[in-house]
């Protein structure tokens, strides 16, 4: 009997210890019920300076209680809209150069060659719109929210002197003396989130959230060299000279959808003001619609010759994209807490990484597309 009892009091130790914890958590459990929240009174009494109004934090067993914001006896609706002013960047429009060597070189080889640039397009400040509708969701805090871009970006400038054409052809035998190029963005985008505000801490709150990210765009091209007539078209007896001018074209219509994620935090430093911050990931299944042609003039003669021609059609990918904003923000309630208003001022980046493709004469080449600058946004909650 005493081996068999050996053996059996860890078993009955176990029961007991299990018995105490549970009357301990029901003893917890109906205090926090009985009117007990999250802290100690001066945990109460700072959830006025948290920013979210009337909204309380929860009770002790929340362990991240939601942060809002919401409305007293609203719809649980809330609505947005930003006014933008981004400088949007397509990187690899190089056109023509100079401080490449002149047209007519001089008899002297040892001769020095003067300092030059390269002409390059794809840079602009514009302004656009962000439209958002936003829904509070009746479970945990839980939150959907859709959100529109729009932006229409173009350059133009010109450049002359002894050019040489970037990216074509006999690049050696494309000469001028006067060059020009410009370009066009229309860029749209959609945002599908699904998040919730919680807080971590008495003055810091954090959204995480997951959703989809849809874009459709077009990218047009153009540059023009001219001036010098050092050109020339290859044939079977070697080369043909032409006057020129050469012009190219290249057009992109872009349009994916993808897997987005991210968060929002917000530190707050009073009721009404904070300090936001907001990242965000996506991996965007892509598919493009690219074609090049390029055409070299005879003035002389009238003709005009195709030199490349190349129509990609229907290429997809996967492409990452990049979303950073840091700012500050002023919000209050009003009307007995009936309606939530909202206004915040931030710095917003965007990389779409390999977004832009440019066919070249053997190959074709990635490059990035990026945007940033001011973000201005209003938020209605009722």
């Amino acid at each position: 009997m005493e081996m068999k009892f050996g053996k059996l009091w860890p078993l009955i130790v176990a029961v007991c210890l299990s018995i105490t914890c549970s009357a301990f958590a029901q003893s917890n459990y109906q205090s926090s019920s009985s009117g007990s929240t999250y802290g100690s009174n001066a945990d109460s009494s700072s959830s006025s300076q948290s920013g979210q109004g009337t909204y309380q934090r929860g009770t002790f067993r929340e362990i991240t209680p939601p942060a809002g914001p919401r409305v007293a006896h609203g719809a649980d609706v809330f609505i947005t809209a930003d006014f933008i002013w981004w400088k949007a960047t397509q990187d690899g429009l190089d056109y023509a150069a100079t401080g490449l060597g002149p047209i007519n070189p001089p008899t002297n080889a040892f001769t020095n060659v003067s300092k030059g640039r390269i002409a390059t397009v794809g840079e602009d400040w514009a302004p656009g719109f962000k439209v958002g509708l936003g829904l509070n969701l009746g479970h945990d805090g839980w939150d959907i929210y859709l959100q529109y871009t729009w932006l229409h970006a173009s350059d133009r400038n010109s450049i002359s002197g002894d050019l040489v054409a970037m990216d074509v052809p006999n690049t050696n035998n494309a000469h001028g003396t006067a060059g020009s190029g410009r370009w066009g963005l229309h860029f749209n985008a959609l945002d599908l989130e699904l998040g919730r505000n919680f807080y971590l801490s008495q003055f810091l709150t954090l959204r995480p959230f997951i959703g989809l990210k849809g874009t459709w765009q077009d990218h047009d091209w153009k540059s023009k060299l001219s001036g010098g007539g050092q050109f020339s078209l290859p044939n079977a007896a070697g080369t043909v000279p032409v006057t020129g001018p050469y012009r190219k074209r290249v057009r992109q219509d872009t349009w994916g959808v993808g897997v987005r994620s991210g968060f929002n935090a917000a530190w707050y430093m009073s009721k009404s003001w904070s300090i936001y911050g907001d990242l965000a990931w996506t991996a965007m299944m892509t598919r493009y619609d690219v074609d090049r042609k390029d055409k070299l003039n005879d003035t002389t003669t009238g003709t005009t010759t195709v030199v490349v021609n190349i129509d990609n059609n229907n290429f997809y990918t996967v492409r990452y994209i990049g979303e950073l904003e840091l700012g500050l923000r002023w919000e209050i309630w009003f009307y007995d807490d009936n309606y939530h208003f909202a206004i915040q001022a931030g710095w917003e980046e965007q990389v779409w990484l390999n977004w832009t493709k440019k066919p070249m004469p053997l190959s074709q080449t990635s490059y990035d597309l990026s945007f940033h600058g001011l973000n201005l946004k209003f938020r209605f909650d009722f």
